[in-house]
């Protein structure tokens, strides 16, 4: 498994998007799941802190997505 954070884009306020990728099955270039994600920024912030701000709520909301699905489906 692998993940994959895309450009941080500031928009108004005090928040930052990306699109964050996890590919699943990376070696034969199969599934992937992307998370469009808007995230709190301060202008102190670096890099490696908003990427592992990034994957951690991307994490997150992957599995609350299957939280969702185990409850709601068939």
């Amino acid at each position: 498994m692998e993940i994959e954070i895309g450009n941080f884009t500031r928009v108004k306020g005090n928040a930052v998007y990306t699109e964050v990728t996890i590919y699943t099955d990376p070696d034969s270039g199969g599934e992937n799941v992307s998370l469009y994600l808007k995230l709190p920024y301060q202008h102190e912030a670096k890099l490696v802190e908003l990427e592992k701000l990034a994957k951690n709520e991307a994490i997150k909301q992957l599995r609350a997505a299957a939280d969702w699905l185990a409850e709601n489906c068939c």
